[in-house]
């Protein structure tokens, strides 16, 4: 007799299981995840034995932070030390071997400029605490999952000569994950991009690393960095114009001598016969027709009267304000003379006594004319205060 044998019921059931825990930031990895399937039937109304079936995988690591900057308020002038306050949260999901308890990640802290190298930091130095007392050793700050960690860095900011006033220095701190073997916050965390996780035992049972960081700034994303940027507007002196705070200081010039006004001009003549001055329409050489009317031109062996001023339209107090011309070709050798300082608020300038030296001058109100060139250091000058400097040479 042919038994014909009918498949009446075929169930298949799956189940899964969870060895580890699970975080905000999700599932520890290292966690085993345990996938059993069972395959119920019966054969002739009988049940037949479950057919079983289990596959495991451990739970890779997703590296995943934020980071946020806070500067206390206010301006601050170049090369000024700035207290700065990060916060550093990370979204990973670290476990230790066994995917049982979470393990810390470990990052090397960083403050740079922010794509412009001006702004480049003199210094910067991490702390743990707010006082900026505790240094962070290597710069590494660790911070366990689902966690976020506070510190703080004191930044000596730039004071480059191309910062003015107003000025906007953007810098940028950056967080990088970092190794586990790592011991000085120099070797960083790579990722596994080329790694399966498929049938083959090896892959299911090891747990790769992947980033997931956003990308921020001018950082790109999944590169295992996270960044902020952050500023602070520069409060320093500035010089400019004392008419006009857009234009650069004035530096103004007046024929108010010449060998027709008088023949016996040298260096050491003081007269201005130029409209305004003091001795003007009364040259002593010039035919008594023409005295009333003559004014110098700038013919050869004609007194130029130079004439610099400048005002200190920033916010802050210039320190060591050194002036500096150096003439041209064109005006005798040696005729640089008769400098004069005048500092003060505008409309109530103070003339101060200026004092001749061999050597650069580096003590306020010292000068030194060398052949065609002057130098006076001024020394302070205060926000709102104003400078004229004026001195006289001879056209060649």
């Amino acid at each position: 007799m042919k038994m014909n044998k009918t498949l009446t019921a075929l169930i298949a059931s799956a189940g899964l299981g969870l060895s580890g825990h699970a975080f905000a930031a999700g599932t520890l990895s290292n966690s085993v995840i345990t996938n059993t399937s069972t395959l119920d039937y019966t054969v002739a109304g009988v049940n037949q034995n479950d057919v079983t079936s289990q596959v495991d995988f451990k739970v890779d690591y997703k590296v995943d932070m934020a980071i946020t900057a806070t500067a206390a308020s206010g301006n601050a002038a170049p090369g000024e030390t700035i207290s700065m306050t990060f916060a550093l949260k990370n979204d990973g999901n670290l476990g230790n071997n066994s995917g049982s308890a979470a393990e810390a990640q470990s990052f090397a802290v960083s403050v740079d400029d922010n794509g412009t190298a001006t702004h480049t930091p003199i210094s910067v130095n991490f702390y743990s605490d707010a006082g900026l007392t505790i240094a962070i050793p290597n710069n590494k700050v660790t911070v366990l999952p689902d966690a976020t960690v506070t510190f703080y860095a004191a930044v000596e900011l730039s004071k480059d000569a191309s910062l003015v006033n107003g000025d906007n220095v953007e810098m940028l701190v950056s967080a990088r994950a970092l190794a586990p073997s790592d011991t000085d916050g120099t070797t960083f965390l790579t990722q596994d991009l080329n790694a399966n996780k498929n049938l083959d035992n090896t892959s299911l049972n090891t747990s790769y690393v992947v980033f997931a960081d956003s990308a921020t700034g001018t950082d790109s994303a999944q590169n295992g960095i996270i960044t902020d940027d952050f500023l602070r507007t520069m409060s320093t002196a500035e010089f400019t114009d004392p008419t006009d705070p857009n234009t650069a200081p004035k530096l103004g010039v007046a024929i108010i001598n010449d060998n027709i006004c008088d023949e016996n001009l040298t260096s050491a003549n003081t007269e201005d016969y130029s409209t305004g001055g003091d001795e003007v329409g009364t040259c002593p050489s010039v035919i008594a027709d023409n005295k009333a009317n003559y004014r110098p031109k700038a013919i050869p062996n004609s007194m130029a009267k130079f004439t610099y001023q400048a005002k200190n339209t920033g916010d802050v107090t210039g320190n060591a304000v050194f002036f500096t011309e150096t003439l041209t070709s064109e005006y005798q050798t040696n005729s640089l003379s008769a400098a004069t300082l005048k500092v003060g608020p505008s409309g109530s300038l103070t003339s101060r006594t200026l004092s001749p030296v061999a050597d650069l001058p580096d003590a306020v109100n010292e000068y030194r004319i060398d052949s065609n060139k002057i130098e006076v250091f001024i020394g302070d000058v205060a926000k709102d205060e104003e400078i004229e400097i004026t001195f006289t040479a001879i056209v060649e």
